[in-house]
């Protein structure tokens, strides 16, 4: 399928005002993907968190107080039910460079998978950026090698014995970059039982990746991941 370099510029042009040179960087929020939750739930140390002091009710700030009083709804009834123990903490958030812990408001019922965990309102204002209108989503990792060019992109393409992608197009702007691979057919028929599966390629940018946002067209223009960010790690970060 040929590339639309038009979908792409546009996508690009989302991250046209991202402060690429704000010192700190701005934190660009991504989706607690189900496989972070789930090592979130087996670090016991983590939890011990919910040991501590509560606050009060009155105190959780009324930017979240909505998100908070439905989340601890009944999970059969919908009823209203009273919320869980709060506590103030540093909480854990998946970000475009990986998982920080930041300065949180949080709940974790007995009857619940997963906890509640909301950024610090104040915080959020000041410290994350994201284009209007961006939903956050969960998708898998890109690997930046230690020379800051060269980029291992992970993403959900059709199985090898298909389709192969042995190239990609890189598109490069002051503020982002988006990494289109490049597919070649295998098979010829069309006829395949399995759809997707994880694929990769190796990428060698123009400039070092640096501040800016590795980001992806989603689900085209028009909906809420059309550019949204993708996690970037080294290879330290991924315990190499």
């Amino acid at each position: 399928m040929p590339i639309d370099v038009e979908r792409v510029r546009q996508a690009l042009a989302l991250w046209d005002d991202f402060p690429v040179h704000r010192e700190p960087r701005p934190i660009v929020l991504t989706e607690m993907g189900v496989a972070a939750l789930d090592r979130l739930k087996a670090d016991t140390e983590w939890r011990a968190l919910f040991d501590g002091r509560g606050v009060s009710e009155a105190e959780l700030p009324p930017e979240i107080a909505p998100d908070a009083i439905d989340y601890c709804r009944d999970v059969q009834s919908g009823a209203q039910r009273p919320l869980a123990r709060i506590i103030r903490a540093h909480g854990p958030f998946a970000t475009d460079r990986g998982v920080r812990e930041l300065p949180a408001w949080m709940m974790y019922p007995d009857d619940r998978r997963w906890p509640f965990i909301a950024m610090d309102p104040d915080l959020e204002r000041r410290m994350t950026w994201r284009p209007s209108g961006l939903a956050a989503v969960h998708h898998e990792e890109a690997v930046l090698a230690d020379d800051g060019r060269t980029l291992t992109y992970r993403f959900i393409g059709t199985p090898a014995q298909y389709a192969d992608y042995p190239d990609a197009e890189v598109f490069e702007t002051d503020t982002a970059v988006l990494v289109k691979p490049v597919e070649v057919d295998l098979d010829g028929d069309g006829i395949r039982l399995d759809y997707a599966e994880e694929r990769e390629v190796v990428v060698r940018l123009a400039a070092p990746l640096g501040n800016r946002v590795l980001i992806h067209t989603g689900h085209g223009p028009g909906t809420p991941t059309f550019g949204s960010p993708i996690t970037v790690l080294t290879p330290t970060d991924r315990g190499a």
